[in-house]
């Protein structure tokens, strides 16, 4: 952990100290925050304390803060509420192959999904081209052959038909290390990279059988680092369908006590 503050632009206000979520910095007696050496290591790097000081005085591990634009005026409800319900699983792909710089964007993106302990040890493989989906797809068919998984899918695969990843020419695949909370710091970032990529023209769906035979070892020629376990994939493409309309959900169910 390197925390730095600027002095000069300090107001001494205390907010960073108030929002350190490890309760680990204080001020000094001329009201400058600072954190004892000896408790340095206990810092998670949210940078909350960053984001929190009105000046910008706070660095954390040699990284200034950006400031927020129009951080008074929240995303509005109406606009959120399109953007939530206008998100679509895609299945239906143009053939043309992604941009990397595109990708990169949503992925920069991805990278403020919150993690448990703010660990973001959530990692991405991208496979882009549909060439090199086609080889996995062939992999993941063999293997779920071998295992008697969903063989009506893999009869389709066969036929020429693929309904596993659905013709797209990019897979996003989401690997961490195998840990209790990191399917969870996995989804989080596979919805953080579904809500970002229309906005690139790019639409995605869970490749969720590709999971699910993952259970059962890995696909040929797909590796992971050491310890790490596979816990989201998402099929990447230009939409080849535009839809117009929002369908009906009914009611959550939510139980009020």
């Amino acid at each position: 952990m390197i925390f730095s503050v600027n002095t000069t632009k300090c107001l001494h206000c205390g907010l960073c100290v108030s929002g350190c979520v490890c309760g680990l910095l204080k001020l000094s007696v001329e009201g400058v925050p600072y954190v004892e050496s000896s408790r340095q290591t206990s810092c998670v790097h949210c940078g909350h304390c960053v984001a929190v000081c009105p000046e910008g005085a706070i660095t954390l591990d040699g990284i200034a803060s950006n400031m927020l634009e129009a951080a008074a005026s929240p995303l509005s409800e109406a606009l959120l509420a399109q953007i939530l319900k206008a998100r679509r699983a895609i299945r239906n792909f143009q053939a043309s192959d992604i941009d990397d710089a595109l990708l990169k964007k949503a992925f920069s993106l991805a990278a403020y999904a919150p993690t448990a302990h703010n660990a973001r040890q959530v990692a991405y493989i991208v496979i882009n081209g549909r060439s090199k989906v086609e080889k996995l797809l062939q992999a993941t068919v063999r293997l779920m052959e071998e295992h008697n998984i969903y063989p009506g899918h893999t009869r389709n695969v066969r036929s020429g038909h693929d309904t596993l990843f659905r013709g797209a020419p990019c897979l996003i695949l989401i690997h961490a290390p195998e840990r209790i909370l990191s399917e969870t710091d996995c989804a989080t970032a596979a919805s953080y990279l579904e809500l970002a990529l229309p906005s690139l023209y790019l639409g995605s769906c869970w490749a969720g059988m590709l999971i699910e035979s993952c259970a059962y070892g890995l696909p040929e020629g797909l590796c992971l680092p050491a310890g790490h376990k596979l816990y989201g994939a998402l099929m990447v493409g230009k939409p080849d369908v535009a839809y117009r309309r929002i369908p009906f959900r009914s009611e959550p169910k939510v139980t009020w006590r």
